[in-house]
């Protein structure tokens, strides 16, 4: 230690006691009483779906909640518990897929752990308690089934997909849940008076015209700059869009305010990530993003961002959303802005990848691409507003998503544009 050599096993006894002292001082407050979950008020956000004689229902509780109910932080270490109900009124017994809400859940005994404090006895209630509190399987026929399964903390909104396997059948639920927390773009938008008026397209020729017909780039608030180039569409289901995405890895970002600036600053400086960490507005229909999205890397200079706004559109009953994905891949400075991120220039990898990442996670239906972007090239260059050179073939990347997982072999590759390698050449 520090070149000390210790002489006694007193010396030795005497770290063991101070090192002992450390980690006791850094473990977990106490435990505090549970409060009964009829007495918590954690159901406000539920959401629930009924599939013939199944219905499920999901809830997530907020930070507070969430400390009431198993009596202490388990957001404080990133753990984030999701309440699941099903009842079966089928003939059927069914298995909860664990791993489809989360992956990379937690089981109740490594939760407790976690947060263990005091005694003997009290961890071994504090086991006792979180082993009682977790979902047991099976759902039997005729009956219900309750409990949480604990995951890794999403803020702002919670994507849970709920897979129920009986025999020679399978049920498959997705719900998107708000979470208490951070303030994000989306949570700021009326999306249901978004237009005095919806408009129907049925047909696929009627679709294609109107997707070309967008407007090939972002702008600034002042709409008399071009920037990023709109490169995306998705249609679906919001549910469906935005659980793809968010079992995908990408999380919404916070509104720029005192509290998100400060993590965004320590999180540059320290290297960290922060998957919430604003981004910059840009304007499309005369409005900012409805929804900003990020997927992050090893730091908060390393990330894909993305921005989406609800189109006055839909498709068969299903939303239209337009948008732009692009990578960042440094930093640099900015007289207006102090620093701004570089981004990838290379668009289509960016564009082409997400698609990829959906399809592999098997939340892509279709996949088809319409013309309607800019085409940008060595010898004719555009740039964005920061501005950043780009390349690209001018295609969006249109994609379709359904509630059921589809396979690889099951995507359908629509007949309309063919993408081209030609833009950096």
């Amino acid at each position: 230690m520090c070149g000390y050599r210790l002489k006694t096993g007193f010396d030795q006894l005497l770290i063991l006691l101070l090192v002992s002292a450390m980690l006791a001082g850094c473990g977990a407050p106490a435990w505090k009483k549970p409060v009964p979950l009829d007495q918590v008020d954690f159901m406000a956000n539920a959401r629930s779906e009924t599939q013939g004689e199944v219905t499920v229902t999901v809830a997530v509780p907020g930070r507070d909640e969430t400390e009431a109910l198993f009596g202490t932080s388990l957001y404080s270490d990133l753990i984030q518990p999701v309440w699941i109900e099903v009842d079966n009124r089928s003939d059927t017994n069914y298995l909860l897929m664990e791993v489809g809400v989360d992956r990379m859940n937690y089981s109740p005994l490594e939760t407790s752990y976690q947060r263990h404090s005091g005694g003997k006895e009290t961890r071994m209630e504090m086991d006792r308690f979180f082993y009682s509190m977790d979902f047991k399987n099976p759902i039997l026929k005729d009956s219900v089934s309750s409990g949480f399964v604990f995951t890794n903390l999403d803020e702002g909104h919670k994507a849970i997909n709920v897979d129920l396997v009986g025999s020679n059948d399978l049920k498959t639920y997705s719900f998107v849940v708000k979470v208490p927390g951070i303030v994000t773009d989306s949570s700021l938008v009326d999306f249901e008076n978004l237009y005095e008026e919806w408009i129907e397209i049925n047909e696929e020729a009627a679709l294609i015209s109107v997707l070309e017909s967008f407007p090939c780039c972002t702008t600034n608030k002042k709409g008399d700059g071009w920037g990023d180039p709109l490169n995306i569409v998705m249609i679906g289901e919001s549910k469906n869009i935005f659980s793809a995405l968010i079992r995908s890895g990408w999380h919404q970002t916070e509104v720029t305010h005192g509290a998100s600036i400060m993590k965004t600053i320590r999180s540059f400086l320290f290297g960290s990530r922060y998957r919430y960490s604003p981004i910059s507005p840009l304007y499309v229909f005369g409005r900012q993003q409805d929804t900003g999205m990020q997927k992050a890397r090893s730091s908060i200079t390393l990330r894909n961002h993305m921005r989406l706004w609800r189109t006055q559109y839909n498709y068969r009953g299903k939303a239209v959303f337009l948008g732009q994905i692009s990578r960042d891949i440094g930093v640099k400075f900015n007289p207006r802005t102090i620093t701004t991120h570089v981004i990838d220039p290379d668009v289509d990898d960016t564009r082409n990848n997400l698609a990829g990442d959906l399809a592999y996670s098997q939340s892509l239906a279709k996949l088809g691409y319409v013309r309607g972007s800019r085409v940008s090239t060595l010898r004719e260059t555009y740039y964005n507003l920061t501005p950043d050179p780009y390349y690209s073939d001018g295609l969006r990347a249109v994609m379709f998503f359904e509630e059921r997982p589809t396979s690889l072999d099951r995507i359908e590759i629509l007949d309309w544009e063919e993408t081209h390698v030609h833009a950096i050449q």
